[in-house]
This record gives C-alpha cells, sequence and structure tokens, in this order.
C-alpha cells in the first residue's frame, strides 16, 4: 500500500517511539511510506520534500507548538492545517495514496484528511491516542460549554466522521467513545493498542537487577545500593507532576537515604521539578535526553513510574508504560479510577502496583513495597517483559491496519 501519514511531530525514524517503530514497520512489511508533518520553524527554515531510508518526508514550517504559551500555541494549531494541505496540494500532487493515517493531538487536521480523502479517494484510519477537547475539560484548562470547547469538540467530530476507521488504545477507550459518540458507526471502531518494536535484547542487564536464586534474600540494608524510582516523558498538567513532586517530598520518604526518585523530561512543569530538585536530597531532575542516552539512564533505574490526573474521566494509556516494561521494569501506576491501566498492571501483565494519582499515603505505601522486595521487582519486570513481547509488538499494528483496510482477518 502506498500510505500518507500526517503527524504533529518530527518523525525521527532512527530513534524509537510509537511513531518511528511503526513507519519501519510498515516499510518492512512491503509498503511505501509517505510522512507529513508540522515542522518547527526553530529547525526547519522552509518547507521541503526529502527522503530517509526510503521514506518520503514533507516538512512542513508551521508554527511552534511546544514550549510556547497557551494563547500562541491555540492560534498556531489553527494555522497549521491551511499550511499542511497546501504543501500537500504543492509537493505531492502527482502522487497516488491508499490510505491516510493520523493521530490524535490535535484534532485539527480534520481539513487536511478530508481533502486528501476527496483528491486521493483514499480510506482514512485515526489512531486514537487523545481525547481532546474533554480531557483539557477534565484538568480545567477551559469549562465545558465555553466557545473553545465548543468550537474544538466540532473538530473533533468532523474528524471521527471523516475516519473510516479509529483505532483506540484500550477496550476503555472503545467503550468511552461508544457511550460518548453514540452517532458513530461502531463498526469503525476497533482496539488499537500503543506498540513498539520488542527486540530479543530488550530488559535491563545491569548488575542491581540480576536474578536471585529461590533462597537468596537482599534487604534494604545489605548495601546494595538505592531503589531508584524514575519518571520519563511529558511533565505537563496531565501527567500531575505537581502531586507527584508532592507525594516523593513527603517526610516519611525524604528521610530514607536508600530510595531516590528521578523525573526525567520537559513541559510546562518542569520548572517547578527542578526548584523541587534543588531543594530535596532525594528527587533529582534531568532534561529530556537523546533517546540512546534516555535508555541508558533506564539501566540504572529499579522501578517506572506513570501518573495522570486524578480528575481525568477518559480512560488515558501513556505509551511510557511500554518503555518500562521493555526495560524489564516494575511499574507504579499513579492514575485516575477510569483508565484501564490499573487492570493491565495488575491483573492482565502482572507488572506492578496502581494507586490513586491523590492518594499520597497510598503511593507511600507503594514505594516501600517495592523498595523493599528485590524478589517482587524482579518478578513484576519479566512478567511486563513477557506480556509485552506477547501483546504489544509493533508487527502487530501493522497487521491490524493491514486488516482494515483489506478487510481480511
Amino acid at each position: 500500500m502506498n500510505i500518507l501519514y500526517i503527524t504533529l511531530s518530527e518523525p525521527r525514524l532512527s530513534e524509537s517511539g510509537i511513531y518511528p517503530d511503526l513507519v519501519r514497520a510498515l516499510c518492512r512489511a512491503g509498503h511505501k511510506v509517505t510522512i507529513v508533518y508540522a515542522a518547527s520553524p526553530r529547525k526547519q527554515k522552509e518547507t521541503e520534500l526529502a527522503e530517509e531510508n526510503g521514506v518520503s518526508i514533507l516538512k512542513v514550517v508551521v508554527g511552534e507548538n511546544f514550549d510556547v504559551g497557551l494563547l500562541r500555541k491555540g492560534i498556531n494549531t489553527l494555522m497549521m492545517e491551511p499550511r499542511l494541505r497546501s504543501a500537500i496540494k504543492r509537493f505531492l500532487a502527482d502522487r497516488t495514496f491508499d490510505v491516510c493515517i493520523y493521530a490524535t493531538p490535535p484534532v485539527t487536521f480534520a481539513g487536511v484528511v478530508s481533502y486528501c480523502k476527496k483528491k486521493y479517494g483514499l480510506k482514512t484510519v485515526l489512531m486514537l491516542k487523545d481525547i481532546f477537547p474533554q480531557n483539557a475539560v477534565d484538568i480545567g484548562l477551559f469549562p465545558e460549554g465555553s466557545f473553545i470547547h465548543r468550537f474544538f469538540r466540532r473538530k473533533e467530530r468532523r474528524l471521527y466522521e471523516l475516519s473510516d476507521h479509529i483505532g483506540c488504545m484500550s477496550e476503555g477507550n472503545v467503550r468511552y467513545i461508544k457511550e460518548h459518540e453514540p452517532w458513530l458507526d461502531p463498526k469503525k471502531l476497533f482496539v488499537f493498542p500503543n506498540t513498539i518494536e520488542v527486540s530479543k535484547e530488550s530488559g535491563v542487564t545491569s548488575d542491581h537487577v540480576k536474578p536471585q536464586s529461590e533462597t537468596e534474600e537482599e534487604p534494604l540494608e545489605s548495601g546494595g545500593g538505592p531503589v531508584r524510582f524514575v519518571f520519563g516523558g511529558n511533565l505537563g498538567k496531565p501527567q500531575a507532576i505537581l502531586w507527584l513532586i508532592s507525594a516523593i517530598c513527603d517526610p516519611r520518604l525524604t528521610e530514607r537515604k536508600d530510595i531516590e526518585f528521578y523525573i526525567i523530561g520537559q513541559g510546562s512543569e518542569k520548572e517547578k521539578v527542578r526548584r523541587a530538585a534543588e531543594q530535596s536530597d532525594n528527587l533529582f531532575y534531568i532534561e529530556q535526553l537523546p533517546v540512546s542516552e534516555y535508555e541508558e539512564k533506564m539501566k540504572e533505574m529499579d522501578v517506572g513510574m506513570i501518573c495522570l490526573d486524578h480528575r481525568f474521566t477518559i480512560p488515558n494509556f501513556p505509551s511510557r508504560i511500554l518503555s518500562y516494561m521493555k526495560a524489564g521494569m516494575p511499574v507504579l501506576a499513579c492514575t485516575d479510577e477510569v483508565t484501564d491501566i490499573r487492570d493491565l498492571v495488575e491483573r492482565k501483565a502482572l507488572c506492578g502496583l496502581w494507586r490513586a494519582s491523590n492518594d499520597i499515603n497510598g503511593f507511600v505505601d507503594a514505594v516501600f513495597t517495592l523498595a523493599g522486595d528485590r524478589r517482587l521487582r524482579l518478578e513484576m519486570g519479566e512478567r511486563g517483559r513477557r506480556y509485552l513481547k506477547e501483546n504489544f509488538d509493533v508487527r502487530r499494528s501493522v497487521e491490524l491496519i493491514e486488516q482494515r483496510i483489506t478487510g481480511k482477518g
């Protein structure tokens, strides 16, 4: 198939991640991929069409969407659509495509998708990674029923309407869309989980997590070094970063010299993390790292943390959990009550612990449980890695797209 992939983010095909992994897997399966992405003016001076490892990449210069104020980001998001459409018309006029794939965020691709659908007569597949604007309403970015909410709600519904197939991250996502969009044909919906390349070498190999014998025990007092908890990813309001900081800085944890916390990434809350780390002996902040360095840093960690705002009414499913599972780390998931991350961690994969992200006592208790039992961490980490290989390999995503477009399977 000739596949047109429209995205907000730079592809970075040489790196790991749910999207570059998917593009490489599609190419390995014999498909021809053309990427259209919204390029930052900080990195790209003018719009151009290039080739990279057999993939055509149309770099469309738009307004900056990262590390800018909310108002500026909103304006740039609205300007993105006509610029993408214009670039496709100019650079890809003589090409043919069978399918167009795209992900939320943003929901403002509707005009571009509509244009491509008419021009190329292709099928469309939405990878639903973000249910917006409801997630913004949940955490108080703007009120329900406001002008901005109604505006983006229309955009959202238009995007659903244009999509021939809508891939949801989990069963919980499917149920949510069916309940809140009863007008939508349920045959459009299917489970399309986040997936990554799963290599035979994946997993932690550093000495501090080597398997123990059946009889060996290693209490914290054994001098094996501190147990390290890590949160890696976007540091924004949806991730409940301020709550995470307050939980980490609980006196019951700060007095423990054998437990350390690392927060790695960037986002709107990063300066608050930086300031908290400067005042703490057990919290460390690291700016966003290149993927290769991040993966190396993961080998030094013992527990991966997931955090989502407790007010969410939509079942989010952060892709960051996959990197923890790939690294063979147990997961401490602190989320809202509606996400099925809890079901994954505690019932399906049995790879960690779950706590509500407004329960500091529960967080402290879970930290003590994981920090105090090395055998438990190893067992959870191995189960997570095994579940990842069986359920979240990127080849599954390729199969799902092929099945939806061909009608087979």
